[in-house]
């Protein structure tokens, strides 16, 4: 018996300090994080009262972007790089965390989709139509525009950019340099997995030694069961929150929040999981949503609860703003904690546009002329045309943002009083459609594959953050202006949206 007992006291102090290594590893790196997205979240709440006190109907995070990308530009020239830098690394952390984690955040527009009122199969069919063939003049357009801008200007793409005063080291957005870095942390995957690290080769002209070979000590087995649990945290955390907190909570008291939160996260983890071929026609997104409804569902179903009545649990119109303002007293629910982090990332993408700078600069007119051209074109010309073949005002209106970012298409749709669910699925299917036919249709248009910026700019215009994705593993050039363009493009048709006498005038188009 004394030898079990033994071996049962190892076992469990090996547990216990696997425990508290997997702990230390994966929370004290990210403790800073939640001031952090509280602070962000505190300036947008300030934005946003100060917007509705001038009545101005514009969102508060998009505002907050702006003035953050300006007042990075005003710290650099008025305070240096030094300063700029320290700014910086005070929202490094939870900026880089809210642009990691912004795909989850877009999924309650698709788990949404089954409350959206049904439509028909014309209407449907006429609706695919008008997508193509939009995406196809548009992707044209753009390109043949950037193009022709670029040999009016004379822009070089293939001029080497200047060398800054601060050496720079590649970010976490692109390998392009700037002149004040964006200090990263190492990139984890999504399912927690930190990054992996090698040992340097040694030279190859060393003179072989003559020591035996060395095998690696054994890794004790509280080290082995740390890495292991360390590798699969984030799985581990939302499994226990659905199993001990989530299904308890739901089934004895009938809030959903936590149940639902932990099934649309860990429904993320296994998309993410599908191979990376595949993931280009399977995005996570729509994975994700397709099974977080498929889970929740017959959960519902045990309660004695339909679909829609569950869905609208999920989410109930209670974000940060709603909370902290006392416009209500509802708890939360899991598309209410994504809408709220949400914010956060679009602020954050003032980092990338700042990452960039120089290339705005350089290459000004054939980055901000056809952004603008083509945002107000999809603003008056979208919502008629699809009106006069017969679909829907609300939907019609959406397709006014097809090819935003969805973090600025739905306050776009918002703003025009379109169908949020439409524009969502829209959204993302032209970022799918954009890698699937993209370069093709850029290399049958004979566009140079050199020409980064007419690639990127065209791509960013009309597949957003999803073919931006793509160019950031074939071309960080191009991925670099696409960014902007993307950018640039979606806060402009926000931008006029927002503005009464503007939105008034879309509207009357489909006779609203």
């Amino acid at each position: 018996m004394l030898p079990t007992t033994m071996a049962d006291a190892s076992i469990a102090r090996d547990v216990l300090a696997a425990t508290k290594l997997t702990l230390s590893r994966s929370l004290t790196p990210i403790l800073p994080l939640f001031p952090g997205i509280a602070a962000i979240l505190a300036v947008c709440f300030g934005v946003d009262a100060l917007l509705r006190r001038l009545r101005v109907a514009f969102p508060a995070s998009v505002a907050t972007m702006v003035l953050l990308f300006a007042g990075l530009l005003l710290c650099e020239r008025v305070g240096g790089a030094h300063r700029t830098r320290r700014f910086l690394a005070l929202i490094d952390l939870p900026a880089n965390w809210s642009l990691h984690w912004i795909s989850v955040f877009f999924t309650p527009a698709f788990v949404l989709l089954p409350l959206s009122p049904p439509i028909g199969g014309v209407e449907v069919a006429k609706i695919i139509a008008v997508f193509i063939i939009g995406f196809f003049i548009m992707m044209a357009l753009a390109a043949y525009l950037t193009r022709a801008l670029q040999l009016l200007v004379g822009t070089s793409k293939r001029t080497p950019p200047a060398e800054d005063d601060v050496s720079v080291a590649p970010s976490s957005f692109s390998q392009a340099a700037s002149t004040v870095p964006l200090q990263t942390l190492p990139r984890l995957q999504l399912d927690g997995t930190p990054p992996a690290t090698s040992l340097e080769e040694p030279p190859r002209h060393a003179a072989p030694s003559m020591l035996p070979a060395q095998a690696a000590p054994e890794l004790a087995r509280a080290e082995r069961w740390a890495r292991r649990a360390t590798t699969h945290f984030n799985t581990v955390l939302f499994a226990c929150l659905l199993l001990f907190v989530g299904v308890p909570l739901y089934f004895s008291l009938g809030y959903a929040m936590p149940l639902h939160l932990s099934i649309n996260t860990l429904a993320f983890f296994a998309a993410m999981a599908i191979p990376l071929p595949w993931r280009q026609y399977l995005h996570p997104v729509l994975v994700a949503s397709l099974l977080t409804v498929l889970v929740i569902w017959p959960l519902a179903l045990a309660r004695g609860r339909s679909l829609p009545a569950t869905l609208s649990e999920y989410r109930v119109g209670a974000k940060y703003l709603q909370l902290w303002s006392r416009a209500t007293t509802q708890a939360p629910g899991a598309g209410d904690v994504y809408a709220t982090l949400l914010d956060a990332s679009i602020v954050s993408l003032a980092l990338p546009m700042f990452q960039y700078r120089r290339e705005l600069r350089a290459h000004f007119l054939p980055i901000v002329l056809p952004s603008v051209l083509i945002a107000v074109g999809s603003l008056f010309a979208y919502p008629p045309l699809c009106f006069a073949v017969g679909i829907t005002a609300p939907r019609s209106l959406a397709f006014a943002s097809r090819s935003l970012t969805l973090a600025l298409a739905t306050p776009a749709t918002e703003n025009l009083g379109g169908d949020v669910n439409t524009v969502a699925a829209l959204a993302i299917i032209s970022g799918i459609f954009g890698v699937l036919v993209g370069q093709r249709m850029l290399a049958a248009m004979r566009i140079p594959e050199d020409d980064y910026v007419t690639r990127g700019v065209t791509l960013g215009v009309n597949s957003s953050a999803i073919a931006t994705a793509l160019l950031l593993r074939t071309d960080p050039r191009a991925a670099a202006l696409s960014s902007l363009s993307m950018s640039l493009f979606g806060t402009v048709t926000v931008l006029f949206t927002a503005i009464p006498p503007i939105t008034n005038l879309i509207r009357s188009l489909v006779s609203l």
